[in-house]
């Protein structure tokens, strides 16, 4: 048979193989190399199997728990490399060691949560400001290689601005340019670019920033985000990843107390940018100072939002942290029992486009 048929044969070994990985391999919950949770085997349900969700969550976990899945990720990350391809895994290969994300259309999505987004600036009652921030290329589009067709989030912001109250983060983004806004690897927003947000939003309230200066500024140095992870490039020049760590009286998270904002154990992780808030949390708060009549946000947000929290707690007694991706309660419920001076929704351009949990702002 194998004289006759050899690539049958081997064929066929390997499929056994592969069988054999997926019902009797270890299941991995947390790949480093992707930086990122992997997909579980799905409890078989009948209902799921019925509505077709028990065959697509399977999928995924194949994809997801494939044997020597990290080599081939690498190979195929090398393959592209070699043939001169400007991306790869949905991630742009851009100048100077810069990656950016392949974002070329808007979906159903983004509609909705322009409607969401609508109605919740309707229905707050307490000073609202919104923000949708910019991803990298929107701000450093001479980075990208020439000829790579994208959404044109700029143009898109002004759009959404005439039916949005959106306070407009572009130009002063824009215009610090000889500074370093962005992670080179991944898809957040350094802490310098997360202070220009903060001195815009003391703008905006009224309040007087504090120098960059006057905070203690940390940093540790290796840090490769999610942009890599994706991509993987055959070379990539680290960040350093700065944080500042203020002065609180405590950080709570569930039944859990911290007297810190900063999880050091992740700065030497490969997930780094997970200290901040000691990762992203659906629901939480910081007390700043004990005090009679306290100074309070409310903070709505995705991840953009996590180096940002910090510098904001100069300026008031306590922060409600709401994550919606992670959070299962009742929005309107916190509102309606606190009294907050001052509501931020934030939250970065790609995520607000394509996030399904932002419908959360309803309830």
């Amino acid at each position: 048979m194998f004289r006759k048929q050899p690539l049958t044969v081997i064929f066929s070994v390997l499929v056994v193989l592969v069988l054999v990985f997926d019902f009797l391999g270890p299941i991995r919950v947390f790949s480093a190399y992707e930086n990122r949770y992997l997909t579980q085997r799905p409890i078989l349900k009948w209902e799921d199997v019925v509505n077709g969700k028990w065959m697509l969550t399977y999928e995924e976990f194949i994809n997801d728990q494939f044997m020597f899945r990290d080599e081939w990720i690498s190979l195929k990350s090398l393959s592209e490399r070699f043939m001169m391809k400007k991306e790869n895994n949905g991630i742009i290969f851009g100048k100077d060691g810069y990656l950016f994300e392949k974002l070329v259309e808007l979906n159903v999505q983004a509609s909705l949560n322009l409607r969401y987004l609508s109605e919740f600036e309707t229905l707050v009652k307490s000073p609202l400001t919104s923000m949708i921030i910019p991803n990298s290329y929107a701000i450093l589009p001479d980075y990208l290689p020439l000829g790579v067709p994208l959404l044109d989030q700029i143009s898109l912001l002004e759009q959404w601005g005439k039916d949005l109250n959106l306070l407009r983060i572009d130009n002063r983004l824009k215009n610090e340019t000889g500074k370093s806004l962005y992670y080179r690897n991944d898809h957040h927003w350094t802490l310098e670019g997360a202070y220009i947000a903060y001195t815009l939003l003391c703008e905006q309230w009224q309040l007087t920033p504090l120098p960059l200066e006057s905070f203690n500024i940390e940093s540790v140095d290796g840090f490769l985000g999610t942009y890599y992870a994706k991509a993987k490039p055959s070379s990539v020049k680290a960040d350093r990843l700065s944080f500042i760590d203020p002065k609180i009286h405590s950080y709570t998270v569930g039944s859990k107390s911290f007297a810190s904002l900063i999880d050091r154990s992740k700065l030497s992780t490969h997930d780094k940018y997970g200290a901040f808030l000691h990762g992203n949390i659906g629901f939480s708060s910081i007390v700043v100072n004990h005090t009679e009549s306290p100074h309070r946000l409310l903070v709505i947000k995705d991840s953009y939002a996590n180096s940002l929290i910090p510098f904001l707690t100069a300026h008031f007694d306590e922060i409600v942290i709401v994550d919606l991706r992670h959070f299962s309660g009742s929005l309107s419920a916190i509102m309606n029992t606190t009294a907050f001076d001052q509501i931020l929704f934030i939250q970065n351009f790609a995520n607000f486009v394509s996030d399904a949990h932002i419908a959360k702002l309803r309830y």
